[in-house]
């Protein structure tokens, strides 16, 4: 029996998932936040360190002696090459001569939630991206990041909710409950105060914010509903690019990845703006975790690599 290792690193934690050739997750680990365009190198380290010493123990309880024949490290941030390199030269020394690859988060999250199959897989959390494959070629729409991109994520949702009840404070827009809600957030006497208690705060705890908005979307407030409304809408823009790219024929698979997701409001906002952007697009929740398809593409890629050498 050989097993497989993978890795999905993300802002807020990393997970480490060990399979045996069937695909069975035999341990799990988890670790800290490892984004490599957020996380000091260190940290990140460290986050992947954690979590594959815990699912190496975890495995070894089961399988004393355990040996990983191939890994796959799926981070948010290596989507460049130049990232790609960085990341195997700052992971190489926590996988021991382990044969492994490096690709960004999402590439890791649709092998899982499509369990190789073709289609597209949005992922709204912390960030936002959106990838879909379609008879081996790739293609990807958003995922530039919280300066240049990152709509339709926790962190912009949270941004925005942020600026709507500073600008209905100022008097610039309509009044919104989110003032007093991100007031009574913080234990501040003011408004005034919202900008210090944010300023010190890092993405992802800016991302975690989200949630008040999330709340005041199902209590009815006007601008809630319009941050959720548009930043949806965004998602199924990203969706319509990689369809339209790929030149998608027939019902096509739209795996929804995320915590956003979770959000009841936020999931069928984004699905009834599916519905008429992307008519033949069918959401559906993710087969298998992101951590999961990270390890299954660890075991894929080794055993198309052995099924080449075998033809030649």
């Amino acid at each position: 029996m050989r097993f497989f290792l993978g890795i999905d690193g993300g802002g807020t934690s990393a997970t480490a998932c060990i399979i045996d050739e069937t695909g069975q997750v035999v341990a799990l680990g988890a670790g800290g936040p490892s984004n490599i365009n957020y996380t000091p190198e260190d940290q990140a380290k460290k986050s992947v360190q954690d979590a594959l010493d815990a699912a190496r123990r975890a495995a070894s309880a089961k399988y004393p002696g355990l040996t990983v024949s191939a890994a796959c490290a799926a981070l948010a941030g290596a989507g460049s090459d130049q990232n790609k390199v960085r990341a195997a030269d700052l992971l190489k020394p926590l996988f021991a001569g382990i044969p492994f690859l490096v690709v960004e988060d999402v590439k890791g999250a649709l092998h899982g939630a499509l369990e190789g199959q073709d289609g597209i897989a949005v992922i709204s959390g912390t960030g936002s991206n959106c990838l879909g494959v379609r008879n081996g070629k790739y293609k990807r729409s958003g995922g530039w990041g919280s300066l240049l991109g990152d709509e339709g994520s926790g962190f912009m949702i949270a941004k925005k909710g942020l600026t709507a009840a500073l600008r209905a404070y100022d008097g610039r827009s309509q009044a919104t409950s989110l003032t007093d809600r991100f007031v009574a957030h913080f234990c501040l006497n003011t408004p005034e105060d919202i900008f210090a208690a944010v300023h010190p705060l890092s993405r992802e705890q800016i991302a975690a914010l989200a949630v008040v908005v999330f709340e005041e979307y199902e209590k009815g407030d006007a601008a809630a509903r319009k941050i959720i409304q548009e930043e949806s809408m965004e998602l199924a823009v990203m969706v319509r690019a990689v369809h339209k790219a790929l030149e998608f024929a027939g019902e096509t698979l739209v795996a929804m990845i995320g915590g956003c997701f979770s959000q009841a409001g936020f999931k069928n906002a984004f699905i009834s703006h599916l519905e008429t952007t992307v008519p033949k697009a069918r959401a559906i929740f993710p087969l298998e975790p992101p951590h999961v398809g990270a390890a299954l593409l660890a075991r894929d890629t080794m055993l198309r690599q052995q099924a080449r050498l075998h033809r030649c």
